[in-house]
């Protein structure tokens, strides 16, 4: 049986964990496929350092004492988390130094046939030096390389892909992000989007649950908190849309150190119709979505990156809720404007707050979006189509 180690800083701590489960999820196919998987993800407070997290044979590796102190992976992500946290951005190298002697033991014990690394920095660093005779992929997500764009990141970056057999990018926005910094690499480079497992989200009436939103219209964002989603422009447009859609609420799901600045721009419109309601599992979720009667995701452009890909754009369409999105990264390739969802400009409350009550009062409309996008997702972008792509790449390799 062939085997691959999979390099992630992204992964579930434990059961029901409301951390992104995308490499989790595509893991979990791409074994079922006839192959051994073997993940190593860093550690976190009460999670297991060794565990089989449904069937998938996971390590987590400690890099600080005590583990409750570890700060540099989870929560608003590596990169705000540094950036945000003294105690994390002196973390860094025993975080490196933990993840490459752990993966160096576990290439000694499994002798992978394949590594895959998620994450240009730092996945991308580790397996390349742990590369020797083994195939390498990596796999570009976006927040790998958007914001890390001076002399020493890219260094780094083209010396993994250097070392690196296939790499692959979640949209064509981070494709020509690559390329345009590295144009001699294209051979290598291919498009494969990560996946929404369509057999949990998906169409389903739970308004009955939610008595709390009875008679509202609920207006829905999920991600991470920080300046790159552009939420404060959705809350700035709320103020617009509550009073012409006075049983309008928007419900904020998720966590980061922008929550705060949030908090106070919501406070300061006094209108009374903003929730945040943190971090919520993937199960939970997917009744969030069917509750909603609009999502959007108002991502901008920013000092740290742009959205890479969207993948909560594809959640909600899965659960047949209507979507807007901004026309910036990867979002366009998702957003048809008129035809899988509405697209507006970045930082533009007031064409936000348009689209959302274009929806909210057009039936018609709502319906039709809700239904496009459900099959573009089915085509496009369920779980089986994009773990199909990785098994043929590996396959090419462990040949």
């Amino acid at each position: 049986m062939k085997t691959c180690l999979v390099l992630t800083s992204t992964f579930p701590r434990w059961r029901n964990d409301s951390t992104p489960s995308f490499v989790y999820e595509l893991s979990k196919r791409l074994m079922s496929k006839g192959r051994a998987m073997v993940v190593l993800a860093p550690h976190a407070g009460n999670a297991k350092k060794h565990e089989f997290f449904n069937k998938l044979d996971v390590y987590r590796f400690q890099y600080f004492i005590p583990s409750n102190l570890q700060k540099v992976a989870y929560g608003a992500g590596i990169i705000p988390n540094v950036k945000g946290n003294i105690l994390a951005l002196l973390q860094v190298p025993f975080f490196l130094l933990s993840e490459y002697i752990n993966a160096s033991k576990l290439t000694r014990k499994y002798t992978p046939d394949v590594v895959h690394a998620h994450w240009l920095v730092p996945q991308g660093i580790i397996s390349s030096m742990l590369k020797s005779n083994k195939k390498l992929v990596v796999t570009v997500h976006g927040s790998d390389l958007f914001p890390l764009n001076n002399s020493f990141f890219k260094s780094i970056q083209k010396n993994v892909l250097d070392n690196c057999d296939i790499c692959t990018v979640n949209s064509e926005a981070t494709k020509n992000e690559l390329l345009k910094r590295f144009p001699e690499f294209k051979s290598k480079v291919i498009v494969i989007p990560m996946g929404v497992d369509t057999r949990l989200f998906f169409k389903k009436n739970v308004k009955s649950r939610f008595t709390e939103y009875k008679n509202k219209k609920i207006i829905l964002f999920v991600g991470r908190l920080n300046e790159q989603k552009g939420v404060e422009y959705l809350i700035k447009a709320m103020k617009y849309v509550n009073s012409k859609i006075s049983n309008s609420r928007l419900l904020i799901i998720g966590e980061g150190r922008y929550k705060k600045e949030l908090q106070k721009t919501a406070d300061s419109l006094n209108i009374g119709n903003i929730e945040f309601l943190g971090s919520i599992n993937q199960i939970g979720l997917s009744d969030y979505y069917n509750t909603a009667d609009v999502f959007v995701l108002p991502s901008v452009t920013s000092r740290i990156g742009t959205e890479g890909q969207g993948l909560v754009l594809l959640e909600a369409m899965s659960c047949g809720t209507p979507v807007i999105g901004t026309n910036t990264g990867g979002i366009p390739a998702i957003v048809k404007n008129n035809q899988t969802g509405l697209l507006v400009n970045e930082r533009n409350e007031n064409e936000l707050a348009n689209a959302i009550m274009k929806i909210l009062s057009d039936k018609k409309l709502s319906q039709k979006l809700s239904n496009n996008g459900i099959k573009f997702v089915k085509n496009n972008y369920s779980w089986e189509i994009v773990a199909k792509k990785f098994d043929e790449i590996y396959r090419k390799l462990e040949k």
